[in-house]
């Protein structure tokens, strides 16, 4: 897996096939291997960027400062795009969807299209006027991360049945368990950092691209009140929905995402 060094960091990422650039960032916790059933389907036509996320896969973490941690990322995913060139397309899932919405309204990297799947970007609905949505979310969020903090091994459980439903993480196997518990404090930081992003109206509205918000039609309602309230808040935004899907959508529904991400950039210029 290559790596990219940029002020002493250092942003591993997969780099497959020939044809419109496609830059895809993963959900927390993850890594580039999220992608591999889209991947598989796209490189055929297609040149797939993949990147690991600061302390996840093989990119090592940045300093623990929630307040910093999106515009380090982002700064890091420029450096990465003034070597591969522009891309066709800026694909984010989950909060790699926060992460890619937030490298799009710095400017610096300017893809022809931007493809948010189920991005979590909860404090969007403040901006919407969606409060009370906003503090429910706040409040299990919060708990959550005061309990990975505290140790509490089981704590993921509540990250992970807030987005797939009661029960979910016992239906998860063992060795998926395992992995969520061991990654919850990378997962606990990215959350702090995600509650720390301010969405501004102006800014949002000067994002002239094309938008789609993909949301999975079994994933909870929160997730569809974020995507109605990012697509209507951008120049060119639209919902996406995608039949029986959920939030683990970019190995469930493969063909179907890599079906919007390929129709994107063939109309990207």
């Amino acid at each position: 897996m290559p790596a990219l060094e940029v002020d002493g960091h250092m942003l591993a990422y997969e780099d497959r096939g020939r044809g419109p650039l496609l830059l895809l960032v993963h959900g927390s916790p993850g890594s580039a291997r999220a992608w591999q059933r889209v991947i598989d389907r796209l490189v055929d036509g297609h040149r797939v960027v993949a990147l690991d996320l600061p302390g996840h896969g093989s990119t090592p973490a940045l300093p623990d400062d929630a307040g910093r941690h999106i515009g380090r990322t982002a700064a890091l995913i420029e450096a990465l795009v003034g070597m591969v060139g522009q891309p066709a397309v800026l694909a984010g899932h989950s909060y790699g969807g926060v992460v890619a919405l937030a490298t799009a309204l710095r400017g610096r990297v300017t893809p022809g299209a931007l493809a948010l799947l189920e991005p979590v970007a909860v404090p969007v609905l403040r901006l919407a006027g969606d409060d009370d949505a906003y503090a429910r979310s706040r409040a299990v969020f919060d708990a959550y991360v005061a309990g990975v903090e505290a140790g509490d091994a089981g704590a993921v459980r509540t990250m992970v049945e807030f987005w797939f439903g009661a029960g979910a993480f016992e239906r998860l196997p063992p060795p998926m368990q395992t992995f969520m518990a061991g990654a919850a404090p990378a997962n606990a930081r990215d959350v702090r950092a995600t509650f720390l992003e301010a969405y501004d109206a102006a800014t949002l509205a000067r994002l002239a691209i094309p938008v789609r918000v993909l949301v999975g039609e079994r994933s909870p309602e929160v997730t569809g009140r974020i995507a109605r309230a990012l697509a209507a808040r951008v120049a060119n935004g639209s919902v996406v929905p995608l039949a029986s899907a959920t939030h683990a959508m970019t190995t469930t529904h493969a063909e179907a995402v890599a079906e919007v991400l390929s129709g994107l950039a063939a109309g990207a210029p």
